[in-house]
């Protein structure tokens, strides 16, 4: 394992992208002096780049492959669009620069990666010169990742209230992700005392957020947990009826709804990004639009009343360990770097 620093700049500042590039490609080097890799695997523009200017102009490289988690342009434009004028200024300068940066790593790299259809199809509009052909393998679950626990006895460990449906979210609190509309739509149910909501994760909208439960009147039964361990997060999928993802913007892949149903936990999520890819396959009904509180409660009610039955936790589970579970999508992993090309 080779470590290297990662510096940190502010938002505005002029060699926030070109410093770190700059002495990730001396990592790089170093790294590759008197060893031999077959591949060099990259997940962002900036290694990326840095391995570009590592490898220079060698007539014998290691293999490029280049995992797209997300279009970078449009992941960059969530960003800057929540930094007010200076993400505006960013916009500005940087949109054209990061589109460039992906399309040159695109063209360069062996194999392009991405975990999703709907990446391909977003990477082929903002790249429509490219020829360049997408392999699509998506995230998996570690075969541990399953229930072990009833989900009275997680709940017990958790101290959860035992009697009354939970439901449950773990995300980054930031607005992308829509947990206000998730809020928005349960609280009158918590409110009845016919559910409770735990929220995982934190972010830059955590204060916003518990301000919005408190002024909804359900802070006892809408509880924001803060960051949590696996073992507690495993704990959680295991003691929740449903696990919401209303996401609102970009959603590539949504690796924690595998893990949710790998514990046999359904989940209910919006029609954003890959999100029906991995859902509607086995819960075809749990899919509402985003940014939709009212049709989200519509659909938690129906739930909640045994109107909108998921099927059973063997059948959700089974599902994900025979599409997503590790030993399959890890035969994809190495037939992708025994290939070296994308088919």
């Amino acid at each position: 394992m080779h470590r290297f620093v990662r510096p940190v700049y502010p938002a505005w500042h002029p060699q926030r992208a070109s410093v770190p590039i700059k002495l990730y490609a001396q990592a790089v080097k170093r790294a590759l002096v008197g060893s031999h890799f077959d591949a060099v695997h990259f997940h962002s523009i900036f290694t990326g780049m840095a391995v570009l200017q590592a490898i220079g102009g060698e007539a014998k490289r290691p293999r490029l492959v280049y995992t797209i988690h997300s279009p970078v342009a449009q992941e960059q434009h969530l960003t800057w669009s929540r930094q007010g004028l200076i993400g505006v200024f960013n916009s500005w300068i940087g949109m054209p620069i990061v589109r460039r940066m992906e399309q040159q790593l695109i063209a360069a790299a062996d194999v392009v990666h991405v975990l999703s259809e709907f990446t391909t199809a977003q990477l082929r509009s903002e790249h429509p010169r490219l020829s360049k052909r997408y392999r699509v393998i998506p995230h998996f679950v570690y075969g541990d990742w399953r229930r072990i626990l009833s989900r009275e006895e997680a709940r017990r460990r958790l101290g959860w209230q035992p009697a009354t449906p939970s439901l449950f979210t773990v995300r980054q609190l930031r607005y992308r992700y829509g947990i206000e509309d998730a809020v928005a739509a349960v609280a009158p149910l918590a409110r009845e005392g016919r559910c409770t909501l735990h929220i995982a994760g934190d972010g830059p909208d955590r204060d916003k957020l518990q301000s919005q439960i408190d002024s909804l009147g359900c802070r006892e039964s809408v509880q924001l947990l803060g960051r949590i361990s696996d073992d507690t997060l495993r704990l959680a999928y295991q003691a929740a009826d449903l696990f919401l993802l209303p996401t609102r913007h970009l959603e590539c892949f949504g690796l924690i709804s595998l893990e949710a149903m790998s514990h046999g936990l359904p989940v209910l999520g919006t029609t954003v990004g890959a999100i029906p890819e991995v859902i509607a396959p086995i819960l075809p009904d749990f899919l509402v639009p985003p940014q939709n509180p009212g049709e989200l409660r519509q659909k938690l009610e129906a739930f909640l009343a045994g109107r909108l039955p998921p099927g059973s936790a063997g059948e959700i589970s089974a599902y994900v360990y025979g599409k997503y579970g590790e030993g399959a999508i890890m035969n994809q992993y190495e037939q992708m770097y025994a290939d070296g090309t994308c088919r």
